[in-house]
């Protein structure tokens, strides 16, 4: 039987085409155990392959699962809190100085300290904060903030004795810093020069508007190193110490003016 041939006749409707396919006899009298065992032979091949493929599978999400409970143990989430609680306070303080100098503007956002704050939640709060810091750094560089000499305070805001003839009392409309002819004056912060030139009893003055209203103003100057519309930068060199103008020797005259009206510097010389 195995050497026994059936011809099976294809006949086409339209007459032309016809073909005769010659199969071995017992494929035809067997068909239906062979199509069985090919096709339990297809789907066991199937189901190895299945099984591979899920071992291969839980095992990659086996060893991502451990390093991720691995690196939980190693966070210590109460510890995270206070950290994002003290940024918090920080920001807090932050936001007051700007409000008790009408900087309300400035004000910043917090959400991290929260006794909610969950593992899932710190790559979400650390980026908030990312962000934040990212924002005050670019304010801050606008603030006439810290000191544009390094010398003594020798005259305070406010009133004072005459300094020329020793009686009677004047209005001194910023703070003077003790310095020596020559030494550098740098701006307190990210500007534009609105004025560079001889002022009165200012002298060689330099006036830098910055952003959010406010200008400082820097007298006395010995020379002076920048023009007007000239943009300067947080610490840029823009003159130097000198006796010009009313002066009763070497200092630096600093001014901090908002919506145009003087105030008292020394209260941007810290952050607090």
């Amino acid at each position: 039987m195995l050497s026994h041939k059936t011809s099976v006749h294809f006949v086409n409707a339209e007459g032309n085409g016809n073909k005769i396919l010659i199969v071995p006899t017992f494929v035809l009298l067997y068909w239906k155990k062979f199509l069985f065992i090919i096709s339990s032979i297809l789907f066991i091949l199937l189901v190895i392959i299945g099984v591979f493929i899920y071992q291969k599978t839980s095992d990659h999400y086996k060893e991502k699962l451990r390093k991720a409970n691995y690196i939980k143990r190693q966070i210590d989430l109460q510890k995270l809190k206070k950290s994002f609680k003290s940024i918090d306070e920080s920001i807090y303080r932050i936001n007051q100085f700007m409000w008790q100098r009408d900087l309300e503007n400035f004000q910043m956002k917090n959400i991290g300290g929260g006794e909610k704050l969950e593992i899932v939640d710190v790559n979400e709060v650390t980026s908030f904060y990312v962000d934040y810091i990212n924002d005050l750094e670019n304010v801050i560089t606008k603030l006439p903030l810290g000191k544009p000499y390094m010398g003594t305070i020798t005259s305070r805001f406010g009133t004072r004795a005459n300094p020329f003839s020793g009686y009677g009392a004047e209005s001194h409309s910023g703070i003077d810093f003790r310095g020596k002819s020559g030494d550098v004056v740098r701006s307190t912060a990210k500007g534009k020069v609105s004025f560079a030139g001889v002022k009165g009893g200012y002298g060689n003055c330099i006036i830098i508007d910055h952003d959010y209203h406010l200008q400082t103003l820097y007298g006395h100057l010995s020379s002076i190193n920048v023009k007007k519309g000239e943009e300067v930068r947080i610490g840029s060199v823009i003159g130097k110490i000198g006796s010009t103008g009313r002066s009763t020797g070497p200092h630096l005259h600093y001014e901090v003016h908002f919506k145009g009206t003087r105030i008292n510097p020394e209260q941007y010389l810290n952050l607090k």
